[in-house]
């Protein structure tokens, strides 16, 4: 069983469900990444997630209208939104002609029986959500908690991308319960999910490197994710089969 606080975590749900549209004024770009806000989020952090997917993804990225939070999903009774209804929203309102989605929000997210969530994504699919609500949890500075969002929006934005979790312990695309093995994990894909994804994306792997760590230095944060090691790929898992996605 996962444990109650988990980090990142992935559902993959294959029944398409109604969700609310928002047409008015929702802008649609062709062929750009576009991070969407749910709701109200700190500038600082959609103008972070906005560099981070750039660089790492290596597409143009547009920060869209922001889309009203929906009460239908949220639950009281845990003073919570539920996840998988973010997602089918963000779905639901894509831009049309989007490359990817990347949805951002300060709510607070659950999903199933896991007490809550940092991220969910759609694999296979174009849509993913990070939340930055719990970030600064057990956190002694902003630097580190920067450092965790861009953990968070390249792990879920890379199952938008088609990548599995990962059995290596160090790779971004490991699956990580709870914020020690978030901070644990390197922000690099390790060999196999490198592969993958520079196929599907079409990527350079020491350009998508490069330009993660121009991020990273402008930001002040080169130190805090542990320098050139925090973005060394590291090894191939010797079982080459990817993790099994919850549920």
């Amino acid at each position: 069983m996962v444990a109650a606080a988990a980090a990142f975590v992935l559902y993959v749900y294959l029944r398409p469900a109604a969700a609310p549209t928002v047409e008015e004024g929702f802008f649609a770009p062709a062929g750009k990444i576009c991070v969407v806000p749910i709701g109200e989020v700190a500038p600082g952090d959609l103008a972070f997630v906005s560099e981070v997917v750039a660089a790492s993804f290596g597409r143009e990225v547009v920060v869209c209208e922001a889309l009203p939070v929906q009460e239908s999903y949220y639950h009281p009774e845990r003073g919570q939104y539920g996840a998988n209804g973010f997602l089918r929203y963000v779905e639901a309102n894509a831009p049309r002609g989007a490359y990817r989605v990347v949805g951002v929000t300060a709510q607070d997210v659950f999903a199933g029986d896991l007490n809550f969530l940092f991220g969910i994504g759609r694999c296979p699919g174009k849509c993913a959500v990070v939340s930055t609500y719990r970030l600064g949890f057990y956190c002694d500075t902003p630097e580190r908690r920067m450092v965790r969002l861009a953990k968070l929006t390249v792990h879920e934005s890379g199952h938008a991308f088609g990548l599995l979790h990962c059995r290596q312990p160090l790779c971004i695309m490991k699956f990580a319960e709870g914020y020690a093995a978030l901070d644990r994990v390197r922000l690099a894909t390790c060999a196999r999910c490198e592969r993958n994804l520079c196929a599907t994306a079409a990527l350079d792997a020491e350009e998508r490197r490069r330009e993660l760590e121009r991020v990273l230095r402008e930001h002040g944060l080169w130190e805090d994710l542990g320098g050139a090691a925090g973005l060394a790929p590291p090894p191939a898992p010797a079982d080459l089969s990817p993790e099994k996605l919850l549920p």
